[in-house]
Parts: structure tokens; sequence; C-alpha cells
């Protein structure tokens, strides 16, 4: 946020460079509207401007000054450019210097005219008005004290000027009141200072909680990043109020970690652990790779989807070829305990399941129901009794239009249905999912 700056000592916030930058601008601005209607002004009205003018000496002065301030903003704002751009820290003291070459330089010009001029007239308009603009814009420092010191540097200089100017020119009027005048017009600019100073502590704290607020939501982002898939969060986001479920035509596949509950009774946590990080990195990878998501990993296996939080026509394809992936992954990673390598059991089915939001207002769940879930799950389980790690169903392979590499296990009975399911093995081979 904008903590880090609040010593002198410190470097300005990524974010405060920015709007320094545009308060800088926004002076250029006001400077060069200045030049350019200066000129304007003596054409339409000679008489305004005549005194000023036509006096060399002051107004070579004048020049002399304007153009230094302009030199100096349009070198603070393109080191502030750079800074921004080249990701470079800039201490808070610069703030210092701007301050008073800002406000230095109207106490400067304000002598120069009353001197050639020889009235205080300046005073009544100009001079405050000038004043009160950069007080106005010292707001955007998002700075007390520094708006506060601005409004200091300009009471205390409107006020030595004024006073310098009755003393040089001893007019004619009640001097007394004219000095009661200035004296008040001198704190009204610091009391505006402090104004100034309470808008930008407010409205520096209402961005440090923005601020704070979007790192704390990215923060969530990553965590929940590393529960969810950017696909089921979208469905999350997009669906959040629904009350009923959507039907969706996806693939669903099961996997299951052959013995890992023996292997896990024999090992330390530290182990087991250290196994199952292992074994579901690449896993995720690649489910993630082939446009998959995961939405449940158990100790031992996990329940993934394709085509179901994303449309996918593709769904059968990248499932496949996801499953040849993970058989490949697993024959070359580590051996169990018993010196044997791992092993897992696949479970590939397509049909239409039933989506939706599951929970309440405490914790919703993006999941996935229907009797095309559970035959998914029931394949993946009949690996057991075919000693086989990749299993199909015949509705899979009939939406994959691709019989080339299937070993066709016959119809079989499974738990919770009716009818006999045609059961079809992957060989390790499989060219469907590349073509």
């Amino acid at each position: 946020m904008f903590r880090p700056h609040d010593h002198f000592s410190e470097s300005l916030h990524p974010e405060f460079l920015r709007i320094e930058r545009k308060r800088v601008g926004i002076i250029l601005g006001l400077f060069i509207f200045g030049s350019l209607i200066l000129p304007v002004l003596h054409y339409l009205a000679p008489n305004l401007l005549r005194n000023f003018l036509n006096q060399d000496q002051f107004f070579t002065g004048l020049v002399f000054w304007w153009l230094l301030f302009c030199v100096f903003e349009l070198a603070i704002y393109f080191r502030l450019t750079y800074a921004i751009k080249n990701n470079l820290l800039v201490p808070k003291r610069i703030l210092i210097l701007n301050i008073i070459v800002e406000f230095g330089l109207p106490a400067i010009v304000l002598y120069h005219a009353i001197k050639y001029d020889y009235s205080l007239l300046i005073l009544e308009y100009d001079g405050l008005l000038f004043y009160f603009l950069l007080l106005m814009l010292s707001a955007m420092h998002l700075d007390f004290k520094v708006s506060a010191g601005a409004g200091l540097l300009a009471g205390l200089g409107y006020f030595l000027v004024a006073f310098w100017g009755i003393e040089y020119l001893q007019p004619e009027d009640d001097v007394v009141q004219l000095k009661e005048i200035y004296t008040m017009r001198s704190f009204g600019l610091f009391v505006a200072g402090l104004v100034a100073g309470v808008v930008a502590s407010e409205i520096k704290k209402r961005v440090n909680n923005y601020l704070n607020s979007i790192e704390e939501q990215k923060e969530i982002e990553s965590l929940l990043g590393q529960q969810l898939s950017k696909d089921v969060a979208n469905e999350l986001i997009v669906h959040r109020n629904d009350t009923v479920g959507h039907k969706v035509v996806g693939s669903i596949m099961f996997l299951d970690i052959r013995n890992f509950t023996v292997m896990a009774d024999h090992q330390s946590p530290e182990e087991t652990i250290a196994f199952q990080n292992a074994i579901f990195d690449p896993l995720i990878r690649i489910i993630e790779k082939n446009n998959g998501i995961i939405h449940q990993i158990l100790g031992d296996g996990f329940m993934a989807s394709f085509g179901i939080a994303g449309k996918n026509e593709n769904h059968a394809k990248d499932s496949l070829h996801a499953g040849l992936e993970i058989i490949e992954v697993i024959n070359h990673l580590r051996t169990d305990e018993n010196g044997g390598t791992t092993r897992v059991g696949i479970g590939l089915h397509s049909g239409e399941v039933v989506t939706g939001n599951i929970g309440n207002e405490i914790r919703k769940q993006f999941s996935i129901a229907g009797k095309n879930v559970i035959m998914a799950s029931r394949i993946e389980q009949l690996n057991k009794n075919f000693k086989t790690q990749f299993l199909v169903s015949g509705q899979f392979v009939e939406m994959l239009n691709c019989k080339g590499c299937f070993k066709d296990l016959g119809e079989v009975h499974v738990k919770g249905f009716d009818d006999e399911v045609q059961v079809y093995q992957v060989g390790e081979r499989c060219s469907c999912s590349k073509e």
C-alpha cells in the first residue's frame, strides 16, 4: 500500500508514482495553458497587462522563472515516467524538493510583480488563485504532512511578500488594516493546506483499503487456484445464484492408485504425503493440459471430467489422451514399498450428467451427478476383475468413433445397473486420441 513512504527515506509506492506523475502533468498543463493565454489577453486587452509586459526587466525575469519552473516540472515528469516504466525505486524525499520549488516560485513572481508594477493588486487575485490551485493539487500527494507543509509554505510565502510589499510601497491606505487582511489570507492558505491534507489522508485510507482488498483477493484466488480449476471457479461465479442444475454431455474419468492403503500403513506420514505429491503432481498437469478438470482428490485417486465445466466437443478424445499419458507417466514413476511398480486403475465413460453448485451460503461446491458418473466409477473398479489399468465403456467408444485400439472384453454386469455394459480395454499404443 502507501505505508512504505510514511518516512522520507523510504521509497514511493508504484501506484503513488502514477498519481504524482498525473499531478505534475496537471500543473504542466496549467502552465502551458497560461503561456498560451497571456498573449491572447494582451492582444484583446492591451491595457490589462501593458505595465507588466512593457517593462523589459520584469518581462525577462518572468520568462526566466516561468521557463525554469516548466523545465523543473518536465524533469520531474519524465523522471517519474522512467521510474514507472522500469520499476525503479524513487525516494519520498523528492517530494520535499518538489514542494519547495512549486511553492517558492509564486513568491518570487509576486515579488517581481509588486516591485515593477509598484502595486499590491496582484496579491488580490492572481497570487491567491495560483496558491489555491497548487494546494488543491497537493491533495494528490495523499499525505497529510505534505499538504500541511505546502499550506505552511504558501501562507508563509504570501505573508512575507505582502508585508515586504507594504513596507516597500508605503501605501496611503490604512496599513494596519492591510496587514490584517494579508495576515488572514496567509492564515487561510495554511488552513487550506490542512484541509487538503485531511482530504488527502481520507483518500489515502480508502485507496489503502482498496489495495488491501485487491491483494487479499489475489491471495484468495491464488489459494483457491490450488483447490479449484479456473473452469470450476468460473462456473461457481456464473451460476452462483442458480438453484437448479444443468444437463451437460461430457466424459468422466475415475482414477485409483492400487494398494495405496497398504502402502500408507507401512509408511510414515511424511513418506505418504511425499508419495502422493509425486504421483498427483504430474497427473494433475496432464488432466489440465488435456482440457480436463479435477473435481475431487482423494487419498488414493481422483474424479475428473472433460467438457463439463467448459464446452469441449473433443472431450472424449482429450480424456482418452489424458488417460494414456497417465499410464505412460505411471510406468516411469517410483516403485511401491514392496519393490513393485506403482499401478493405477482408470475408468472412462461418456454421457449426460447433471452439474450444479451444491451446498449453502457458507460453502458451495461445483458438483457433477447422475448415473453416468456412477457408471464411470464402476468401470474403474472393473480393472481389478480384469487385472487391467485402463478401461472404457462401449458408450465412450461410440462417442469417440474409433475402435482400432480397444480390446473388447464383452458385456459385463455392473452393480446398480440392470443392463449389462460393454467394456473395452485401452491399448497402451492407442492412436485414437491423435486422430
